[in-house]
């Protein structure tokens, strides 16, 4: 199989244009190093993603994962022409890239430094696809999406930011670990609708009650609506209530139902 990938490379390196060239080597050059990984069972993520985009996430991740930037980017671009709406590709490709590379590494099959990189060009990724959405009416609100001050993952709350958008919302979205002082002064220089915390670990959870407690007492007479999402409101559901927030996330699609 490698040697007909580099037959086929080599055949028709003299019949594309030199920007057809790059995106062919980087597909056969994903390929012939996918061809030596050993064989496994389609994972859920996979499956989930339809048989057109599980192809390109299968090669997508196998870049993102040897720290490919060039690759991986070149294959979301392509994929990108082949969906209807943005939000599929952060769905069926970075979403399920993302929740594979936290599956292999628990699983012991990459290092944290693999799963890091590959995390890192994601990110890298959606940068280049965002730079490629089609301008539009922010009409349908405003919207701050922040992290936790301490917390260190941002990647699931950038999806949900640069999906609204596309959607419509005027989105700032803050990163993670951000004092909450700079929280509360950006929901009111932004003049918020809407306030989305995200945290993916329960030890953030005592700073996003204060938080929240913090916004209510500084908006109380307009208070923006609260939405919650990561792993650490998940995995304690109860407290969507507790919090009187309007809902928790699970992944991007609840996140846009929830708007």
């Amino acid at each position: 199989m490698i040697e007909n990938l580099e037959q086929i490379g080599q055949t028709i390196q003299g019949l594309l244009s030199s920007g057809e060239n790059d995106l062919v080597a980087d597909y056969i050059r994903a390929a012939r190093e996918a061809c030596v990984e050993p064989a496994r069972q389609s994972t859920e993520s996979e499956e989930a993603a339809g048989p057109e985009m599980a192809l390109q996430l299968k090669v997508y991740l196998q870049a993102a994962i040897k720290g490919d930037r060039r690759a991986a980017t070149h294959i979301a671009l392509d994929a990108q022409q082949q969906v209807t709406d943005v939000v599929d590709l952060y769905v069926d490709l970075f979403q399920a890239a993302q929740y594979e590379v936290g599956r292999l590494w628990q699983e012991n099959r990459i290092t944290v430094a693999e799963e890091h990189m590959a995390t890192a060009i994601t990110q890298y990724v959606m940068a280049q696809i965002y730079s490629h959405f089609e301008g539009r009416d922010r009409d349908r609100g405003r919207l701050v999406i922040t992290g936790i001050e301490g917390e260190l993952h941002q990647v699931g709350a950038n999806m949900v930011a640069d999906v609204l958008e596309a959607r419509g919302w005027n989105v700032r979205f803050l990163g993670t670990n951000v004092p909450q002082e700079g929280v509360l002064q950006a929901i009111e220089e932004h003049h918020a609708d809407a306030v989305g915390i995200s945290a993916t670990m329960l030890l953030s959870i005592p700073k996003a009650v204060h938080l929240i407690e913090a916004l209510r007492n500084r908006f109380s007479t307009e208070c923006p609506r609260i939405l919650l999402g990561g792993r650490a409101f998940i995995s304690t559901p109860t407290l969507v209530h507790e919090l009187k927030a309007e809902g928790a996330a699970t992944d991007l699609r609840s996140a846009l139902a929830l708007m």
